[in-house]
């Protein structure tokens, strides 16, 4: 799994996405198999299990942070100072990294449907196909979900997308406005309150589904991911202050994640600050990597290998694991097992959709982007694509390898 063109990506970052797409998958399965199936599984406390199985919405948090703090770096990285962001620039890059999957994945999900396959049926009562099909397209799945119902499991991962994207599509209309990087700064730390204020008042009156699917849910993790790197771009620090900024990072993370249920920081959810906790401490262990990874300071560990493996292609693996769920989770009930084989099941749905996402990556999502890229950098602004190139060179060492999503 370890290859030369990947000699100058953050790994630690690559690390982060790893395991955020693996407490996806994790969620996922446990849905419809529950681990507590197993021996291990049965005897886990309640506590543990949920941590480990029911993590999945704090990686999609994870996933929020992560992509503002790349985004936001590639743009430095392009155009200098986000003042000069080029609008149409930013968007060809957008397009050419984001819509070539998508649009494929529509283009299956379509034929699933139209074909009739069990787990991908659209609910005629709810939504039309076209409805469907537009929402993902327009950005606004997340709100169809809110006034129509869930759609199936595959359609639904759309929603995180939908929120994203938005967010970018005023990111370089913003940029244009404020032209200041402080100015952008200050904007930005207003989200703090705007989206625990957000996460609550759809709570109180609608319920959790339009709580988390909102646009201003997550205002506050992307708008940390976008801070966290231009602190990594103008400030410089000291080599304790770097170290007590990865600590208190790493002490937030773990609350939210992993300790939640034993410390008061749980209490912060009755108030929707778990997940500005949670992004706070992301975006300091972010600035963390990216200050060790362009000091030459980082080292990639074998045993985090496939978890660096699964973060590379973390856009791909989310996209289409849910095939992989519904497949193996199909022939597992059909073959009637239980018990200690579930662990084959939730074994070999990590291993295929990491794979899966890898096949995806290198053999069409990579290659589009380039050939994208490469048309759009005549009238767009954009440098060339650097997907099927090594990077060099601590200016480009910035860039945190390819950066994607």
């Amino acid at each position: 799994m370890t290859s030369n063109r990947y000699n100058n990506r953050n790994s630690g970052i690559d690390v982060l996405r790893g395991l955020a797409i693996l407490s996806v998958i994790l969620l996922h399965v446990n849905i419809r198999v529950p681990f507590n199936q197993t021996f291990i599984g049965d005897a886990m406390p309640d506590s543990i299990y949920k941590i480990v199985f029911w993590s999945g919405y704090y990686g999609v948090c994870m996933f929020f942070v992560i992509s503002g703090f790349l985004i936001t770096t590639s743009s430095l990285q392009k155009w200098n100072s986000l003042g000069n962001v080029s609008p149409r620039g930013f968007y060809a890059m957008r397009f050419a990294r984001i819509m070539p999957l998508l649009l494929l994945l529509l283009l299956v999900l379509s034929i699933l449907h139209l074909s009739g396959i069990r787990g991908f049926v659209i609910n005629s009562e709810r939504m039309s196909l076209g409805e469907a099909v537009f929402a993902a397209l327009t950005f606004h799945i997340n709100w169809l979900e809110i006034t129509k119902g869930y759609l199936p499991g595959a359609w639904d991962v759309l929603w995180s997308l939908s929120i994203e994207e938005t967010f970018y599509l005023f990111f370089p209309l913003v940029l244009l406005l404020l032209r200041k990087e402080w100015q952008f700064v200050i904007l930005t730390l207003a989200f703090l309150v705007i989206s625990p204020f957000a996460r609550t008042i759809w709570f109180t009156h609608y319920g959790l589904a339009e709580a988390d699917h909102n646009h201003f849910a997550y205002l506050d993790a992307l708008a940390l991911g976008c801070i966290a790197a231009v602190i990594t771009k103008r400030v410089e620090f000291k080599k304790n202050q770097l170290l007590l900024l990865g600590i208190i990072g790493a002490f937030l993370m773990s609350s939210i994640l992993f300790f939640r249920r034993w410390t008061p920081v749980h209490e912060l959810s009755k108030i929707a600050l778990n997940v500005t906790v949670l992004s706070i401490g992301t975006a300091f262990v972010l600035i963390w990597m990216q200050k060790r990874f362009t000091n030459g300071l980082q080292r990639p560990s074998r045993l985090t290998g496939w978890l660096r493996f699964m973060g590379r292609n973390s856009y791909e693996v989310y996209l289409t694991h849910m095939f992989v769920v519904f497949m193996m989770v199909k022939y597992f009930q059909e073959m009637n097992l239980a018990g200690e084989w579930v662990w084959t099941l939730y074994l070999t749905v990590i291993f295929v959709s990491g794979i899966l996402g890898e096949l995806v990556a290198r053999y069409f999502s990579n290659p589009m982007n380039h050939l994208l890229r490469e048309r759009f950098k005549q009238f767009s602004g954009l440098r060339p694509a650097t997907i099927a190139k090594t990077i060099s060179g601590k200016e480009k060492r910035q860039d945190s390898g390819r950066f994607r999503r």
